[in-house]
């Protein structure tokens, strides 16, 4: 017989297949199913892998105890209890192979950098059956294989088990009245959960419950719902490339194929990436075609079951792109036809019909998710880019950032479009957006607070999308998802007119013999770093591209983009200048770096108080030095997400004089979270929240805040920043 983990995956994967075809499966399942399950066993045996909080080893063991306790066995031990007071046992000191009692599950968990567990469980791995057997033998060293390589590393295969999940107790039986009030969704779930109930599993069952129901695409929560679906559908989109042998071809379109492999294991590989753009390119399709945008653009029920749905999808994105859209679109096309170059396409049509399937379904609901949705997911699937020393900002972090900025700007008519036009926010190194789209949500929230509808909030996003937002980024792939968050939910936006900018990194395109250190380059340019007459030997040009543009765009608008900010807010690229360029072969990596100190040297001829302030080892300096020059004079406003330790290591006490002179430091703040020091992802370097401002004449006290719990959502952020509003001087 089949394990209870095969019995339950294998009945959410089908109820999510059923789903597709039949609606009722989502609003009626209690009256559509019942489960038969026969009464679990008294014990079960379970292999365990398990990363020691202190030694970041994996630790294998056996544990043998009642059904569903090995999930609380794998918590005790993340919080630090040894294999000795749990009872488990080393794998060497168990059988490799059983004949009976064998175990049935493998269960995986390590804590993250947020401080959260991630709990795993699957089923163990097989030898091949003997003639006349229904299934072989356990093969243990294969199960420790696929713990330690997919559950660990990658996070890819079985369920995920919430921590303390389990051991909620189960709600009490509903009363007729009561039930009459319930969504059918409500209903369904409460079947589901006496059933379980009455199968004997208890309360171990409640794990097994909510992740059937994650797989079947139910849960109270629309959105919780569809993004479960969403990113388990960029899963298996990206499984449909890898089993057609994809991944080289679209590692080498990424320019991920000369990274170093530790790097490679830290980001999102090729077959990932392009799934999570066409995700994001089919659900805006199928959102221009139910709101009848454009004229003559099927939706995705018909493309879905074209006989080519490559040559279907690719039609119907160009005819769309012909008219706007270009920065969502263009990507996912140039990954589709690097596919098609490779002549394999028996996995490019599965994972499409896949992905447009999904996208008819939640494309709306995607619209709707705030940042804090969005910009999770997409900085969870991507992974950080660390060869070009990009560490994505937690959600959280990104909007206590832009709280923070705002409240440092001061007074404003949040409800006027003339005063969103005086707030030219710009991010030098905007990654997917997350701290753009962070800044964008609290405009909003405090025009509605002040008074404006929803009519007046969709102009206003319009407004700063168009005018006033701008991001520079070396990455193609960021700026397409960084596009979709700051234009989520809003059809108005002219993405024509979008202030995104890909900077030119690496290779030239019209001359590769030209090296290009990305934003870095506008360090060149006199009307961000003035330079005086006998310095000045003119502009270096820049071959930037605004992202819709099919050639490269007009170089004035990247200067344009970047001077006179109002805001200039940013978790600045800190590889070491040795690292620049990881990618590249060795030759253009040492160009690159020659480039960087090139656009030192011009910041520093001009700005020599910069001479002790620039870093020969890292880059971050050079960004902080072109933040302050693409900076308003009067009282533009920083904020940055920076290692805590510049601000009092001796090395960066020349960068602190600096900035101390220049502006009034307005706040820092600083999580002494224990599980949680880090504001970025995947990485444990501390680090704080610094908001700066230009200003005139004596200057406020610092603001020191000290965070002994950092929030984990936007709940929490929107607590903690009323309290802090709240809180007098010297608090």
């Amino acid at each position: 017989t089949a394990s209870p983990d095969e019995g339950w995956q294998e009945l959410g994967q089908i109820l999510l297949a059923l789903r597709a075809h039949d609606h009722r499966i989502e609003d009626e399942l209690g009256e559509l199913l019942t489960l038969c399950i026969p009464k679990p066993p008294a014990v079960e045996r379970t292999i365990l892998a398990v990363v020691n909080p202190e030694t970041k080893r994996v630790e294998y063991s056996e544990y043998e105890g009642p059904v569903g306790a090995a999930e609380e066995i794998v918590e005790m031990m993340l919080n630090g209890a040894s294999r000795e007071q749990v009872k488990a046992h080393r794998i060497g000191e168990a059988p490799t192979t059983y004949k009976t009692d064998e175990p049935s599950l493998v269960i995986t968990g390590k804590s993250n950098d947020d401080g959260s567990m991630e709990i795993r469980m699957s089923d163990v791995e097989r030898r091949k059956p003997k003639a006349g057997e229904p299934r072989g033998e356990v093969d243990v060293e294969k199960t420790i294989s696929k713990a330690k390589d997919k559950m660990l590393n990658r996070g890819e295969e079985g369920i995920v088990v919430e921590p303390g999940e389990r051991r909620k107790k189960p709600k009490t039986d509903p009363t007729e009245e009561s039930k009459q009030r319930r969504t059918s969704r409500q209903v369904a779930e409460e079947s589901a959960q006496r059933m379980l109930k009455l199968s004997g599993m208890g309360e171990s069952g409640a794990a097994i419950r909510m992740n059937l129901l994650t797989k079947s695409g139910l849960a109270e929560n629309r959105v919780e719902r569809d993004l479960n679906i969403l990113r388990g559908s960029i899963g298996e989109a990206a499984h449909h490339l890898r089993a057609d042998g994809l991944l080289p071809a679209l590692n080498r379109h990424f320019g991920l194929d000369r990274l170093k492999a530790a790097d490679g294991r830290r980001q999102a590989d090729g077959c990932t990436i392009a799934s999570l753009l066409m995700m994001n390119a089919a659900m805006l399709h199928q959102r221009v075609a139910n709101g009848g945008w454009l004229p003559d653009v099927d939706d995705m029920s018909g493309v879905k079951n074209a006989a080519d749905v490559t040559d279907a999808i690719l039609s119907q994105w160009d005819a769309i792109m012909r008219r706007d859209f270009r920065p969502i679109l263009e990507p996912a096309v140039e990954a589709v036809e690097a596919v098609c170059e490779t002549g394999k396409r028996a996995g490019l049509e599965r994972a499409l019909r896949h992905v447009a399937a999904e996208a008819e379904r939640i494309a709306e609901t995607y619209a709707d998710m705030g940042s804090d949705h969005a910009g999770a997911l997409f900085n969870r699937v991507m992974g950080n880019q660390p060869s070009d020393g990009a560490f994505f900002t937690r959600p959280v972090a990104a909007s206590l950032a832009a709280r923070l900025t705002l409240d440092a700007v001061g007074e404003t008519d949040w409800t006027s479009p003339a005063a969103w036009r005086e707030l030219k926010t710009v991010d030098l190194a905007c990654g997917s957006g997350t701290l753009l789209a962070a800044v964008l949500t609290d405009m909003k929230r405090r025009a509605k607070d002040a008074g404006a509808d929803d009519e007046e909030l969709a102009e206003l996003q319009k407004l700063a999308v168009e005018e006033t937002i701008k991001g520079m980024d070396i990455n193609p792939v960021s700026l397409q998802l960084a596009a979709s968050q700051l234009t989520a939910g809003n059809r108005y936006v002219d993405y024509d007119g979008m202030g995104l900018h890909q900077m030119p990194y690496g290779p030239g395109r019209d001359n590769p013999d030209r090296i290009f250190a990305g934003s870095l380059e506008l360090l060149g340019h006199t009307a961000i770093v003035a330079r005086t007459e006998e310095m000045n030997m003119g502009n270096d040009d820049i071959e930037s591209r605004e992202v819709w543009a099919a050639d490269s765009g007009d170089e004035k608008n990247i200067v344009d983009a970047a001077r006179n900010a109002r805001i200039v807010i940013m978790n600045p690229p800190f590889t070491n200048r040795t690292n620049m360029g990881d990618k590249f072969p060795p030759q253009t990596q040492k160009a690159l770096r020659n480039r960087a100190d090139a656009m030192e040297g011009k910041l520093t001829q001009a700005d020599p108080e910069m001479v002790g302030f620039v870093d020969k080892n890292s880059i971050a300096p050079l960004f902080v030095g072109l933040s302050d020059h693409c900076l308003n004079r009067e009282d533009g406003v920083l904020a940055m997400i920076h290692p805590t330790i510049a601000l009092s290591n001796p090395s960066g006490l020349d960068e602190r004089l600096m900035l101390a002179r220049r502006y009034h430091v307005h706040t820092i703040l600083t999580s002494h979270d224990p599980k949680q020091i880090n504001l970025s992802q995947n990485t444990n370097i501390n680090e704080s929240i610094i908001v700066m401002r230009r200003h005139d004449g004596p200057r406020p006290p610092t603001r020191f805040i000290n965070m002994d719990k950092l929030p984990m959502n936007e709940g929490e952020v929107v607590d903690f920043h009323h309290n802090l509003l709240n809180i007098g001087g010297g608090g």
